[in-house]
């Protein structure tokens, strides 16, 4: 078994509804839920985050109608392992093949949509669910998010645009569902992953007011009219998915459940940007644009507003807070921890203090040996200390248990002084304390070698690592 370890959270967006629902176990009326998640954004991508000026009034509106997080990270920084962390409310590294793309989740985990299809909620669906991957036997069946609505869809939409309405969509559900019914719906939003259209960036000062020079670079990316226009192409798609956001709080409003719904609102893994070299410095990469997502979340009815919430949170900490706004309880291999207690508490900043960190990593991506994108992170509000592997030798043969857990690089970043991540102090004598604190504080050897395992898909189920 390869061990490894991941914890981070790309952009959703989930909304719970009081009408007509049944009682939980507590005997409170069960909400509805809708969660809604974009595809390949990181969290600086939001104005509400204090970098981009892109106009994103929906989300906006839930930050400030109820919790902006500021350190939301998804389990890993791919669709795959990220989503199903959010079914499951498991660490990428605990669901075995489920820790990978393009395979598929082991049907002895359960997720949150049947856990709550089982107790009478209507669960379904529009745009992207989990994947990529498959659904073998032993795998989660392609229904377990439910019924499919995409048969609404946007005519001659521009080109890199998906023509699903997810919003239109969400609307045909509400008016066909079971009302008598709690329900669950997961809007996957496919925007805005590439490939963009080559000339939205037109269309992004048109409909949106951003021209090419208000349009954000990050510090490593070359200023050149190309690159402003295919960052503005990407963020195009952006202000699209948030539109669909803002249509979909309309539905709710008309309906009268936006009062006792619950908004949470993320991605499933950052931006796909690389660096000058082409190195990753986004999506695949064990960095801050790869791993930290946009998060915001509201419910009227129960969650005070106008609040920023520092805590560390999980994508996999999502599936026991569904379960426990639903009043019911949260299965003991859910290893994620329920955010209700933190959203209702009334409070800013720093809620809970032992969640003052997080762990985030890969496994793989699609790379083909001897690449490898292996990696680990741990991540406090100063430093980020990141650990990459490699998967075969210098002949291009399985590495035995003892080479697969050493580190082939180290890297360590100064947060407060370097946010982007630029400047790699491993290495610098000055720092040891920095990292020594990371090894022996956040117990680094046992967390990324003993206790994040995920069996490789790669080298067979039978071998052995000490990642």
């Amino acid at each position: 078994m390869r061990l490894h370890g991941a914890v981070i959270v790309g952009l959703l967006c989930v909304v719970v509804a009081r009408d007509g629902g049944a009682a939980g176990q507590g005997g409170a009326q069960q909400p509805n839920i809708l969660f809604f998640i974009t595809d390949d954004e990181s969290a600086v991508e939001r104005s509400a985050y204090g970098w981009s000026k892109l106009p994103t009034p929906a989300f906006d509106r839930v930050a400030k109608d109820g919790v902006l997080f500021t350190n939301g990270f998804t389990t890993a920084p791919s669709c795959a392992p990220s989503r199903a962390s959010v079914l499951t409310g498991r660490h990428f590294w605990e669901l075995e093949q489920g820790g990978f793309i393009q395979a598929f989740i082991p049907e002895k985990y359960p997720t949150v949509s049947q856990i709550l299809a089982d107790d009478g909620y209507e669960v379904a669906r529009t745009g992207k669910g989990w994947g990529p991957g498959s659904h073998p036997t032993l795998g989660i069946a392609s229904e377990s998010l439910g019924r499919k609505f995409d048969r609404e869809t946007i005519a001659d939409p521009p080109k890199g645009v998906h023509d699903n309405d997810y919003a239109g969509n969400f609307a045909k559900f509400l008016k066909t569902r079971d009302a008598s019914k709690p329900f669950f719906f997961w809007a996957g939003v496919m925007e805005p992953h590439e490939p963009s259209g080559p000339d939205n960036y037109r269309l992004l000062e048109k409909e949106f007011g951003v021209s090419l020079d208000e349009v954000p670079l990050p510090p490593f990316m070359e200023d050149t009219p190309r690159k402003r226009q295919a960052r503005a192409n990407f963020l195009y798609e952006i202000c699209l998915a948030d539109r669909h956001l803002a249509r979909m709080l309309a539905s709710l409003e008309e309906r009268g459940l936006l009062e006792n719904t619950l908004v949470v609102v993320t991605a499933d893994n950052g931006t796909a940007i690389s660096d000058g070299s082409q190195a990753l410095r986004g999506k695949a990469s064990p960095y801050d644009l790869g791993c930290h997502v946009p998060l915001a979340m509201m419910w009227p009815a129960r969650v005070p507003s106008g609040r920023t919430v520092t805590d560390f949170v999980s994508f996999a900490d999502f599936a026991p807070t569904f379960l426990e706004a639903a009043g019911l309880d949260v299965p003991a291999g859910m290893t994620g921890r329920s955010l209700d207690p933190m959203l209702t508490s009334g409070k800013s900043g720093r809620v809970e203090p032992e969640r003052d960190f997080m762990i985030t990593g890969l496994e793989w991506h699609g790379e083909f040996d001897p690449e490898s994108r292996s990696c680990r992170s741990i991540r406090d509000d100063r430093y980020a200390y990141l650990v990459r592997y490699a998967n075969v030798d210098g002949q291009g043969q399985p590495l035995d248990t003892a080479a697969l857990v050493m580190p082939v690089k180290e890297e360590l970043y100064d947060l407060e002084k370097d946010p982007w991540q630029l400047h790699d102090l491993a290495s610098d004598p000055a720092m040891a304390a920095a990292a020594s604190g990371f090894s022996t504080g956040h117990y680094l050897a046992t967390v990324f070698r003993q206790e994040t395992g995920v069996t490789p898909l790669k080298y067979g189920a039978a071998a052995s690592t000490g990642r």
